[in-house]
């Protein structure tokens, strides 16, 4: 009978390769399928959605009001708004919230809606052009525009079609007027100014701009030989003296002092009613005025940074010194010690009074005084050596060149891709009262003050008064303890006896307690000796001394010496009220320019309203209104 054998490792490759020329013949026949058509629309659908929720957002009310002027909203704020979802792109990503925007920006006679989205796969925004069509029925529009004239239901059946700067009419007999609008602005005279440097003076017509300045005139010096005195310093030597001397302590009664609360008698009163009239401030009420700002475009280069690699140097202690840290007080007579970063010294050892009972301080303890120091570098040098093609830099750091990196001039320009771009505003011409955003408005603050219900104005508009407030005051020496009441305290202590002495404090009573006490309390800085009746005073004494500098004279803690040298220098004695500077002798003299001033003007606009049977006039524009004049 024939044995089975197992699967060899030959038998084993050949299915392999026979699965691996299976896989490549299904990708070859059915390759995968184009997915980018399907990642497009997935863009398109999410600025879709976005504009959408732009026009409906995007009412009369809340549409920008003056030509070229725009309003903004981001997606984040559509989000926050709860006016849509957060967007998701093919990757699964969701899109930018602060770069995914929506922009609408008036014309003369439409709006344009810009919407740009920004998403891990794909960024980029489209434009859209509409107008009142766009925003709200021509019924709508109608209403809206000749409700206030009284003239609506006419209109409506006439169906006439209104529109900014035209009007056009079917014809019915009846003749009507249209009002139009237009500003009218000219350059009037405001102001004498002057040049930068330049103050005005006059009066009337004459005016005249005035500069005051001044020139320098300058002398060669002359050399002239003085004598020159200077003084040697070197520092003198310290020489300590010290020697001990025991006194006599002094042994007395004294007292214990300690506190105690003390007794009090309560009295109440009745609070004195008064009634007033009281000082409160208005409530303030800001108004803004807003207008749209002039709006200016900058161009500029790009600049190039070169960009370095920058880390800690390798820090070095050039030397070291002890410097005093703290004091250590203590009943032990062994904490000395030393090691490689701090000391603790024995500086000095006294003995103090205990007392054990209230009668009698017979006992002593001693106490040791340590000073502490710690070792610190006198000075560092900091070195790059470790790090190759770096070089120091500053005080301590290496730095080594790296890439250099296109950048625009700075914050305030945008990276347009080929250049740099920045759009500034200007509210110049409304005058100094109205402050830029920064975004395309200009806004006045106006202040006004509302008194508060219930109180009166005043002379000063910032103040109201308020009649008829009740308070209640306490009687001197007295405090209140509610509405109408207020209360008196008198307070005292127990009565003196042969060892205790009470004294009244405020609300407390200071006792003092009759002791026997022995010190050295006459003897500041002495330490009393074992038997309690000796007090033993350490006397030191630090002079200096310059008996190794011959022919120097002492100077608290320095010698000195005077060394007289002739010296040549160079003196302005021969050119009055000059002074000397380098090798000349120069003076200020003040000088003076004038000329004519030079006049300023500002603009004056004036709005003009008029009256015609036409339906458009050049230069004019239609207001909506209309009147029937026959």
């Amino acid at each position: 009978m024939e044995e089975k054998r197992g699967l060899t490792i030959k038998d084993l490759l050949i299915r392999l390769i026979l699965i691996i020329i299976f896989i490549f013949l299904l990708i070859w026949l059915f390759p995968m399928p184009d997915l980018k058509p399907l990642n497009n629309q997935i863009f398109a659908d999410n600025i879709d959605r976005m504009k959408d929720v732009a026009k409906s957002y995007y009412t009369l009310e809340r549409l920008p009001k003056n030509i070229n002027e725009s309003k903004k909203m981001t997606l984040r704020e559509m989000i926050d708004n709860k006016l849509i979802l957060p967007l998701t792109d093919s990757n699964g990503k969701y899109c930018s919230e602060d770069d995914s925007y929506v922009e609408i920006t008036k014309l003369e006679n439409e709006y344009i809606i810009k919407v740009n989205l920004s998403c891990s796969d794909k960024q980029d925004y489209i434009k859209e052009h509409y107008g009142c069509y766009d925003i709200c029925s021509d019924t709508c529009k109608l209403l809206e525009t000749t409700s206030k004239s009284g003239y609506a239901s006419d209109i409506t059946r006439k169906k006439t079609t209104l529109k900014p700067g035209k009007v056009t009419t079917k014809k019915t007999g009846k003749i009507y007027e249209y009002q139009f609008v237009k500003n009218e602005c000219s350059e009037k005279f405001d102001k004498y100014v002057c040049d930068s440097g330049y103050y005005l003076v006059g009066s009337g017509n004459d005016y005249e701009c005035i500069k005051n300045g001044s020139k320098v005139e300058s002398y060669p010096a002359e050399e002239k030989t003085v004598e020159v005195s200077s003084t040697d310093t070197k520092e003198a030597d310290v020489v300590v003296d010290s020697s001990t001397e025991f006194k006599d302590a002094s042994c007395r009664y004294d007292y214990l002092t300690s506190t105690i609360d003390a007794g009090y008698k309560k009295t109440i009163y009745n609070a004195e009613k008064t009634v007033t009239t009281q000082k409160v401030t208005a409530d303030k009420v800001t108004t803004y005025d807003v207008k749209g700002a002039e709006k200016t475009t900058v161009k500029a280069s790009y600049t190039y940074v070169q960009n370095y690699d920058i880390i800690n140097a390798d820090k070095y202690a050039t030397g070291y010194k002890w410097t005093y840290v703290s004091t250590v007080i203590d009943r032990s007579p062994s904490l000395g010690y030393v090691n490689d970063d701090e000391k603790l010294v024995l500086i000095h050892q006294w003995q103090e009074l205990v007392c054990e009972s209230s009668q009698a301080c017979t006992s002593t303890v001693t106490y040791y005084k340590y000073y502490k120091y710690r070792k610190q570098a006198t000075g560092y040098e900091y070195s790059c050596a470790a790090y190759p093609n770096y070089e120091l830099y500053g005080t301590d750091k290496c730095r080594k060149a790296t890439t250099k990196t296109k950048q625009c001039p700075d914050s305030s320009y945008k990276d347009t891709g080929s250049g740099c771009e920045k759009v500034t505003y200007s509210c110049s011409k409304y005058g100094s009262e109205y402050k830029s955003d920064g975004k395309g408005s200009c806004t006045k603050t106006i202040t006004s003050y509302k008194c508060p219900s219930g109180t009166k104005e005043t002379s000063d508009p910032k103040y109201c008064n308020k009649e008829g407030v009740i308070t209640y005051t306490c009687p001197p020496g007295t405090n209140k303890i509610n509405e109408t009441q207020c209360a008196k305290y008198d307070y005292y202590c127990p009565d003196n006896t042969s060892t205790k002495e009470y004294k009244l404090n405020g609300t407390k009573c200071t006792v003092k307690t009759k002791v026997k006490v022995c010190s050295c309390d006459k003897y500041p800085g002495s330490v009393q000796t074992s038997d309690k009746l000796h007090c033993a005073i350490t006397n030191s004494s630090t002079r200096y001394s310059c008996s190794k500098y011959p022919g120097y004279t002492q100077d608290g803690n320095k010698c000195t010496k005077t060394v007289v040298t002739k010296k040549t220098i160079l003196s302005c004695e021969k050119h009055k009220g000059t002074t000397l500077d380098g090798k000349n002798c120069i003076k200020t003299v003040n000088t003076s320019d004038s000329k004519k001033a030079n006049k300023s003007y500002k603009t004056v606009c004036e709005t003009k309203y008029k009256w015609s049977t036409k339906t458009s006039i050049e230069g004019w524009t239609y207001t909506g209104k209309k009147r029937l004049v026959n």
